[in-house]
């Protein structure tokens, strides 16, 4: 903007935002106004000293469109196609709901002031920043209606002082940018806890990835109240508040544990040899299995908010949580797993890595393939119960989802590159070609890394009758 056109500017410490605001109506300017504290900036237009849009920077903008469809007001598809024609424009998104009769004009009219009463009421909080307000010509082309600076002042404060009166309560220690998430152990119908309206409306929006204040924005509640419902719903054990910064730490951590198993993996890619490339597994997956479980003793629900706890007290949890699982694929799938340890929140493996001292030949491939089928069984297990306990049904599980599925493809390349082989050489026995080399895997150096689609020498895909028959 123009230096000249500046006819005002100051310290908030000085004159506040109600003051600026109420001065710029009484002369009746038309212009923008600037509002800086920290990385936020607050633009506010006026017209003729009526508020015409608004306009916030340095906060991500909340997703209006979803939000209406999580709580039944809006269709998924046309969700979607409105949001790809508005590109991110909430009033033009508004605006083209409207024009395909798909909300009111009074209801846009009512968030668009909504949403301006409550940035204005965050924004009366700022004790530290600037503002500047610069006279130019206001286009009067918007969506929204001009509004009263007193009127939305007087509503702002209001929602400022009842935020305030919830801090002082102790009602809750949220903050606007808290984000709860649904609890995975709840498999009650919530219809038959009798809440309200209200409560269900911000249990729909409580998905891990909505603050507080875009809770309040698409239901036109003040935060205030949303935050009594969410504390409630805490305490009914029916959604948790989300640690953001503990999450990133996890989701670093367990990247960290993936990233070292890939490359573990990688050393063993190149190997021709049978044995050598299901011991390399067996290596692999150990060393992952105990990574997640060395994780899980950090980051498991249970054990938060306990204050530092003793080795001693981490395998007790670790041993209760997991060690029944791998005794029963021991005893019921896996026998060789007997041969390997669940001990101090670990599994042993040395006994399984050590079985060519004194067994050899194809016994010896067998327990390693065994051994393999178990630990990898095991692995998935591992890692399926500590992220529904961690992080639950979130983006944040997603997003580690995802990259799981990436690690899980490469070890499942090289565990179908074993079949293959595996499968072509019992073939070539069951049709009496004795001089087949066992330790050659020239079968499948081509073999081209799409995942576990077990197939034949021909290409064909193996049934699974041939497949129990030949493996």
């Amino acid at each position: 903007m123009e230096q000249q056109d500046r006819i005002m500017d100051g310290d908030l410490q000085t004159l506040g935002l109600q003051s600026i605001l109420k001065m710029l109506a009484l002369s009746g300017k038309t212009g923008k106004l600037l509002v800086h504290s920290g990385p936020e900036t607050l633009a506010i237009s006026l017209n003729h000293g009526q508020i015409v849009m608004l306009h916030e920077e340095g906060v991500p903008q909340p997703d209006l469109l979803g939000m209406l469809s999580l709580i039944g007001k809006l269709d998924v598809s046309r969700a979607q196609m409105i949001r790809e024609l508005a590109q991110g424009d909430t009033p033009m998104a508004l605006g083209m709901l409207v024009e395909r009769g798909w909300m009111t004009p009074q209801e846009m009219q009512q968030r668009l002031e909504f949403a301006v009463t409550q940035s204005i009421s965050h924004a009366l909080r700022w004790v530290n920043g600037r503002f500047a307000f610069h006279r130019q010509v206001i286009s009067m082309g918007g969506k929204m209606q001009p509004l009263d600076v007193d009127s939305v002042l007087l509503e702002a404060l209001r929602q400022a002082d009842e935020w305030e009166e919830v801090a002082k309560e102790g009602v809750t220690n949220l903050t606007p940018t808290t984000v709860a998430r649904w609890l995975p152990e709840v498999r009650n119908d919530v219809r038959s806890l009798g809440l309200g309206r209200e409560s269900i409306e911000v249990l729909c929006l409580s998905n891990g990835e909505i603050p507080l204040q875009a809770a309040a924005l698409v239901l036109m509640m003040p935060e205030a109240r949303v935050a009594r419902v969410m504390a409630q719903l805490v305490a009914l054990k029916l959604v948790e508040v989300v640690d953001t910064a503990m999450e990133k730490e996890l989701q670093q951590d367990l990247s960290n544990i993936i990233i070292r198993c890939q490359h573990l993996l990688a050393r063993y890619r190149q190997t021709s040899s049978p044995d050598q490339l299901l011991l390399g597994l067996i290596m692999t997956l150990s060393e992952c299995v105990n990574g997640l479980l060395i994780h899980h003793g950090r980051y498991a629900k249970s054990l938060r908010g306990r204050g530092q706890l003793s080795s001693a007290e981490i395998v007790r949890y670790l041993d209760h949580r997991f060690a029944q699982s791998f005794e029963q694929l021991a005893k019921h799938q896996y026998p060789i797993l007997e041969t390997a340890h669940f001990t101090n929140g670990q599994v042993d493996s040395n006994d399984i890595l050590t079985l060519n001292k004194v067994v050899k030949g194809e016994q010896l491939e067998e327990f390693y393939w065994e051994a393999v089928q178990g630990l990898a069984t095991f692995l998935q297990m591992t890692f399926d119960t500590l992220l529904r306990d961690e992080v639950g049904n979130s983006h944040t599980g997603r997003q580690l989802n995802l990259v799981w599925k990436v690690f899980l493809s490469e070890m499942d390349g090289e565990v179908h590159q074993y079949q293959v082989y595996r499968a072509h050489r019992n073939m070539q026995a069951s049709r009496g070609r004795e001089n087949v080399q066992p330790s050659s895997m020239s079968v499948v150096q081509n073999w081209s890394g799409q995942g576990m689609t077990n197939q034949g020498p021909g290409g064909g895909a193996w049934s699974p009758e041939t497949q129990r028959r030949l493996i």
